[in-house]
């Protein structure tokens, strides 16, 4: 048996000891032998310590072991599955997956998922690709996977529009963290013509009497020059806000009032940029997926993320004022709450993000709903 010293006089002689040190067994659990050896076939020893270390409790290490073992029987079970399948039926997993499952996130999640965990790097790699050519990677798909054109023109349709899903959501990460960077600046002419025209949505009736003024703090923001407060987000933020006001213009007037909420108020602005990095975490992790894969045939755009803004941002100062705060020092612990709540309804594959409202003119009439179908 190979011991391992650790700082002090403490000696381990149970637990997995990689490199100069050896995997000692679990007294009692079967798993011993099959966690040593998976553990570097899979080729992850590296992703533990690569000297002696931490001394681990047997249970944490059984956990461990346990989970290998199931990992490592997944993927041999897909593995066998996925040849049984297709001598059966003559068809690869991701013709099953687009003849089986109705098109939106459900079909187009589970083609992801093929492409990801395929054993063609070049088909792995288009989940993640930017740019990509949906032509050229349908080509690619159909070569790779021996599928004869001719005969599956429904599939090729429908594995087209999946593509234009998949790929579109990554230019659409990147379209975005571009705007964020892109800081404001009052010497852009577009930037400061974007910031009048936000002020003449929200306040129709109020001039503004001069570009540097108090009066901005009408709209929520901190100071007399807004282009500070968009330092984090950049115009990304900034088109957002107008965004929300050109094309949704009773809501967003309805939400600058309730901003005005004798006893909950908040800042306007200020939480119009806090839903823009909201908005951005949903989108950068992932979680936008299954909206944008049932609402969109085609790649999803900068503009259906300003829907999606527009959607969270009611539906916060909604959630705002239905909270009670004792006060706006606590913004982030609601503002957290809210998000959870997203989440949670982001991870139904069903999940359709919408603002909706009768009449353009009655803004009493104004309700934001999550569609499910």
């Amino acid at each position: 048996m190979t011991k391992c010293t650790l700082s002090g006089e403490q000696t381990l002689y149970e637990g997995l000891i990689l490199n100069s040190c050896e995997p000692d067994p679990i007294p009692g659990h079967s798993s011993e032998t099959f966690f040593a050896v998976y553990l570097f076939d899979l080729n992850l020893g590296n992703t533990f310590l690569p000297t002696c270390p931490t001394v681990k409790s047997t249970e944490e290490i059984i956990k461990m072991a346990d989970f290998w073992r199931y990992l490592s029987f997944y993927f041999w079970y897909r593995r066998v599955m996925k040849i049984i399948l297709h001598f059966s039926t003559g068809q690869c997993e991701l013709q099953r997956i687009c003849y089986k499952t109705r098109h939106g996130a459900l079909r187009t999640g589970q083609v992801e998922k093929s492409l990801r965990q395929s054993k063609s790097k070049e088909l792995s790699d288009l989940v993640d690709a930017a740019n990509v050519d949906i032509q050229e990677a349908l080509e690619l798909i159909i070569g790779v996977k021996k599928i004869r054109r001719a005969q599956e023109s429904v599939f090729v349709d429908s594995m087209s529009i999946c593509l234009s899903q998949i790929c579109g959501y990554t230019d659409l990460c990147y379209d975005a963290e571009q705007l964020r960077k892109q800081p404001y600046s009052s010497d852009d002419a577009s930037h400061e013509e974007k910031l009048m025209q936000l002020w003449k949505l929200m306040m129709p009736d109020t001039p503004l009497k001069e570009r540097i003024s108090k009066q901005w703090g009408d709209i929520g923001f901190q100071g007399k020059d807004p282009k500070t407060d968009f330092r984090g987000m950049g115009v990304l933020a900034l088109d957002n806000l107008l965004y929300f006001a050109l094309k949704h213009t009773p809501a967003a007037r309805k939400v600058l009032s309730q901003s005005h909420h004798p006893h909950f108020w908040f800042s306007y602005a200020i939480a119009g940029i806090n839903v823009t990095s909201l908005a951005l975490q949903f989108l950068n992790k992932g979680s936008l997926r299954s909206h944008f894969y049932n609402c969109k045939q085609g790649k999803p755009t900068v503009e259906d993320f300003h829907e999606v803004y527009s959607y969270l941002f009611f539906e916060f100062s909604a959630f705002w004022i239905k909270e009670e705060p004792e006060s706006v020092m606590i913004f982030n612990e609601v503002r957290d709450k809210f998000a959870d709540n997203i989440d949670t309804l982001l991870s139904d594959p069903n999940t359709v993000l919408e603002l909706k409202y009768t009449s353009i003119q009655d803004s009493a009439s104004l309700s934001s709903v999550s569609t499910v179908g």
